[in-house]
């Protein structure tokens, strides 16, 4: 990563969701404090049971919070793109609880323990805003357990994708996601035949627009409202109108 990305970054920081809750005087404190990392897509973030030393940022492309089962499977708890994670362990006090991979070529950014406990403890702002990002990811966990199961394939692809964007994330230049569709299955649980079909469907219904290992999502709200075409609990065979 070159020096002009890094001050691209740096610049574009100052439109993260949060930094309106420091003073210019924080803001100007907390820059210098930031690092930056350049990641290829399936590289570590941290691994499970790594010192909790930072919040993370990612300034470009998207991540996994996962793990391997003791049968070896795979299993992914969220993702996320611009975005900030990590909070849970650094406030627990405690090792990573899971693994923390790149989805695609990605630039992490990282706030040192110590800053971030500062934001917390001086900032009221910062400290409502850390609360609702956590709230976000309590509702993130009970959407993505009720979509294995409940929704069909094209709900659960559709609200997947649309579940990596968080309210509270770092502003994204676009919902243009660069990831492989063998890392979009593993992430949607399904097998990549399954993915393939949910995803031309998706595009079919103008809601997103394939390319390749790109895939840019057009309507950001209608995914993650889409119930697809049916749910083992109600039987429904519609899903909501979208404008």
């Amino acid at each position: 990563m070159n020096q002009e990305e890094v001050e691209s970054l740096k610049a574009r920081w100052r439109g993260c969701v949060w930094a309106h809750t420091l003073s210019d005087d924080e803001g100007a404190a907390l820059l210098p404090q930031l690092r930056f990392a350049e990641l290829s897509a399936g590289q570590s973030i941290w691994h499970r049971g790594d010192p909790a030393e930072h919040w993370i940022g990612m300034g470009r492309g998207s991540m996994k919070l996962c793990t391997t089962s003791a049968s070896g499977k795979p299993v992914t708890f969220m993702g996320q793109a611009f975005s900030w994670v990590g909070e849970i362990e650094l406030i627990q006090d405690r090792p990573r609880v899971c693994d923390a991979v790149a989805l695609s070529e990605a630039v992490i950014i990282k706030l040192p323990k110590a800053a971030f406990f500062h934001l917390l403890d001086t900032n009221p702002a910062f400290n409502r805003f850390v609360m609702r990002l956590m709230s976000e990811r309590v509702t993130q966990s009970m959407a993505i357990t009720l979509s294995d199961r409940t929704l069909d394939p094209v709900a659960k692809v559709a609200q997947s994708l649309a579940s990596l964007f968080s309210p509270s994330a770092f502003p994204p230049r676009s919902l243009e996601l660069q990831v492989s569709q063998a890392e979009l299955a593993i992430y949607c649980n399904m097998s990549r035949p399954r993915l393939n079909a949910a995803l031309r469907r998706l595009e079919a219904e103008g809601l997103l627009e394939l390319g390749y290992q790109i895939v840019t999502l057009l309507q950001l709200d209608a995914l993650r409202d889409y119930c697809g075409a049916a749910s083992v609990d109600s039987g429904s065979h519609t899903r909501p109108e979208t404008a």
